[in-house]
């Protein structure tokens, strides 16, 4: 079984959330640099329904340095005893779209995104995936049904 998407499409796309965090400076060091506290994990306060997703984090990159990972995304949802993670973390990717594709479990969820300790600002973008998400099985059964003579 497989599914039709047509990722490639950009009005299938609907941002969902972007803001900017900026790190907290709180002292200078020895040479007068600014010490920056962490981010802390960004508890983006939008009800996701569908499975799939594209994030993006950029970040200020300083001259000279090349980073790749972007911090790891979770998600979560409220059951009856509280908020639950569910599944494993997805590792993000700096400066580009993650793509993430949840299994369809058809349930309201939460996201949260923890960037590296290194980080000095934070910009995140969400898109979420409006188009058409169609299993091939429809199409095979109706296949199969016209192969034995059933009526349709």
């Amino acid at each position: 079984m497989s599914r039709n998407l047509q990722l490639g499409i950009e009005s299938n796309w609907n941002l969902q959330y972007s803001d900017s965090f900026p790190a907290v400076s709180y002292l200078n060091d020895s040479a007068g640099k600014p010490i920056y506290q962490r981010i802390t994990e960004i508890n983006i306060p939008i009800v996701f329904d569908k499975p799939i997703i594209a994030v993006a984090v950029n970040t200020s990159v300083p001259i000279g340095k090349i980073w790749k990972y972007a911090g790891y995304l979770r998600r979560s949802l409220t059951i009856g005893l509280g908020a639950s993670f569910l599944g494993e973390p997805e590792s993000l990717f700096l400066g580009k779209f993650n793509l993430i594709i949840f299994d369809d479990l058809n349930l309201n969820y939460f996201l949260s995104i923890q960037v590296p300790k290194w980080f000095i600002n934070a910009n995140i973008a969400i898109y979420q995936y409006e188009g058409t998400d169609r299993s091939t099985i429809d199409d095979d059964i109706q296949a199969i049904k016209l192969a034995l003579g059933i009526s349709l």
